[in-house]
């Protein structure tokens, strides 16, 4: 069998990288989704009205125009962008015509309070007028907070029962053009006012205060990203992650405060908002660029070079002719696309941090490009603008990498930890050879322990027998051939327990073969075929002459009970290492069998054994086996001192 090869914690960690790119961009477009179209199956929402465009060049009117025939005004579906020619602009001189939209107005309950919300208006100052049979009066002048109109959402309450008079009510809505000759509506919803002011808290919280939650956010990482490249100046990932931390609050500013009624003021903010974009654009490709395996000095000169001519041919106090915002982002398109391109190569074969920026960089390109086709008026009015968060996933990727780095920071110390240990190991090993004469006076203590240990043994083990078979012989109980039984067994026992004294250096299969010459001869007395199977055994560091002794024993006193009982005529003696981890020995005869036993009065033997295999930290099982003998199986643990084996299962043991 191939063995499977496991995939590493670094490939892992990628594959989770990965893997919270695309879960929070499925949940980023999911939740935004839901935010969009929250209103799109409401009752409340108006989407056929009246439109009257007149004809370029008529003077704006002041009011809803009283003097359009039936056949100007025509049915038209909301939400509705009506777009120009973007490489044009309208003379100075030159007016521009109000759109006109009209519907009529819902009939008010008494004590009830409507009100109409608008998700975005493109275009000039939004104008509501309210017509009824008493006369028409202005409901809203945009005017003031018409810079803002582009993304913020409009609530406007409407007049209650009380002030209107019986008879049709019509809304006005008068919208100029945008310097282009462009214009877009959403659709409307009218109803009562806490129903539609929740619509508009839904769409303010999306479009406004989420923004600019995660700016903030996000520059506070940033500001923590500068402090740590301020004490290790040679991570520069850390400096251009901070800078376009702050690059982007700059540019997502638009989205909370009130921007400058001062027309050259606001083309100025403008310009920094417009262009700040493109030096966000540099920052977080020079902070990607600094995970790939090569660098691109050339292209990192190009997109400074780049961000410097934006941001210069789109000063405001230069003559354009041309719409420059527009031109603007999709410059920054072609080039996102670009180096996007560029660094999704370069993490084709390049570290995993630049694999999972790759990831955010295009899913991030993706909202650019849709936030583009929203400012150029090709996609619904209603979409929220996308942009503000793609931040985040650049942020996660962000996060990610300082994990990796961090990870490996670790393994690099536990690494740069593990050759101090080994060299002071050396150093003890270079003290230990200072202490030459106490290691001599120490095993000459071991010695003295061992001979205790001998004399014990003989005596509670030979001794034992032979103080025993002698009242036996005294009382004449034993005859001649048992007498020679009682002497060979004590001669084995004192030659097992010589062999245990012999140097086997940690070897299993060595200790076992001394057992095999001392036996082999009396299971070939008894009929009885050995079969020795044993496989490449790891060394046992705890195998010392006690624990030697022990093996053994366990093993003489399994192939005793397999001559004395078991009638069998093949005994299999094999040893096979166990995923426990550990070593197994079994003894396997093809005789008759476990007899059975009532509970309690197991054999002295049987016990014996496993009672020695505990000492060793291992596990003892005698069981029927497939064949109809008897199986004595040893489990031994590879290192030591043994572990307490209660509770453990070797693999290879059966589970009956």
């Amino acid at each position: 069998m191939m063995p499977v090869a496991r995939p590493s914690r670094t490939s892992t960690a990628c594959r989770q990288g990965l893997r919270w790119i695309m879960a929070a961009s499925l949940a980023l477009g999911a939740v935004l989704a839901q935010a969009a179209d929250a209103e799109a199956g409401d009752t409340m929402a108006v989407t056929r009205v009246e439109r009257w465009a007149p004809a370029p060049g008529t003077e704006p009117s002041i009011g809803p125009p009283a003097d359009a025939a039936p056949g100007d005004w025509l049915p038209v579906e909301l939400p509705q962008a009506v777009q120009r020619d973007p490489t044009t602009r309208a003379a100075v001189n030159l007016p521009r015509p109000t759109v006109w939209y009209r519907t009529a107005c819902p009939a008010p309950v008494a004590q009830e309070t409507l009100a109409l919300y608008l998700p975005r208006v493109n275009g000039g100052p939004l104008q509501v007028w309210l017509r009824t049979a008493q006369g028409t009066r202005q409901l809203l002048d945009n005017s003031p907070a018409w810079p803002s109109q582009w993304n913020q959402p409009i609530l406007l309450r409407l007049p209650g029962a009380a002030s209107q008079s019986p008879g049709p009510c019509r809304l006005f809505l008068a919208l100029p053009p945008r310097a282009d000759g462009s214009y877009a509506l959403s659709r409307l919803w009218m109803g009562p006012e806490p129903e539609v002011q929740a619509l508009w808290s839904a769409r303010q919280r999306w479009v406004v205060t989420v923004p600019l939650a995660a700016s903030t956010t996000l520059v506070m990482l940033g500001l923590f990203s500068l402090a740590f490249w301020w004490r290790r100046r040679q991570d520069t990932a850390y400096l251009y992650f901070g800078l376009a931390s702050l690059a982007w609050w700059f540019r997502n500013l638009h989205y909370g405060i009130e921007l400058p009624q001062n027309l050259d003021a606001l083309r100025w903010f403008w310009w920094a908002t417009d262009a700040s974009m493109t030096w966000v654009m540099l920052l977080v490709y020079l902070f990607s660029l600094r995970f790939a395996t090569r660098s691109f000095p050339s292209v990192e000169r190009l997109l400074l070079g780049f961000a410097l001519l934006v941001s210069a041919v789109s000063m405001p106090f230069l003559p354009w002719a041309l719409d420059t915002p527009l031109l603007l982002h999709a410059a920054n398109t072609l080039v996102a696309m670009g180096v996007t391109l560029l660094i999704a190569w370069s993490a084709w074969r390049g570290s995993r941090e630049l694999r999972v920026l790759a990831v955010a960089l295009c899913i991030c390109l993706v909202l650019g490009v849709h936030d583009l086709a929203l400012l150029q008026l090709r996609i619904s009015p209603e979409s929220l603008y996308l942009m503000p968060y793609a931040m985040m996933l650049v942020l996660g990727a962000f996060l990610y990498a300082v994990n990796r780095r961090y990870i490996g920071a670790l393994e690099h110390a536990e690494g740069a930890a593990a050759v101090l240990s080994n060299k002071l190991a050396e150093q003890q090993r270079a003290l230990q050879s200072n202490f030459a004469l106490l290691a001599e006076v120490e095993g000459e203590r071991v010695r003295l322990a061992e001979r205790q240990r001998l004399t014990r043994d003989m005596h509670d083990g030979l001794g034992a027998m032979l103080v025993s078979s002698l009242g036996q012989i005294e009382q004449g109980r034993l005859s001649q051939g048992e007498m020679a039984q009682v002497l060979r067994e004590c001669l084995e026992d004192l030659r097992l327990t010589i062999d245990s004294m012999e140097p086997i250096d940690q070897d299993l299969t060595t200790l076992l073969a001394t057992l095999r010459q001392r036996v082999g001869h009396r299971l070939a007395q008894g009929g009885i075929t050995l079969h020795w199977r044993m496989d490449d055994l790891p060394p046992l560091p705890w195998l010392d002459a006690p624990a030697a002794l022990h093996v053994l024993r366990i093993v003489q006193e399994a192939l005793a009970n397999v001559v004395k009982h078991s009638g069998a005529a093949n005994v299999t003696l094999s040893a096979t290492r166990d995923a426990g981890p550990g070593v197994c020995v079994q003894i396997e005869d093809d005789g008759r069998g476990l007899q059975a036993r009532p509970e309690g009065h197991q054999g002295r033997g049987l016990g014996h054994i496993e009672e020695r295999a505990r000492q060793l930290g291992g596990r003892a099982r005698i069981f029927l086996g497939d064949r109809g003998g008897t199986v004595v199986q040893l489990w031994l643990p590879l290192q030591g001192p043994p572990p307490a084996a209660e509770g453990f299962r070797p693999s290879r043991w059966p589970t009956a």
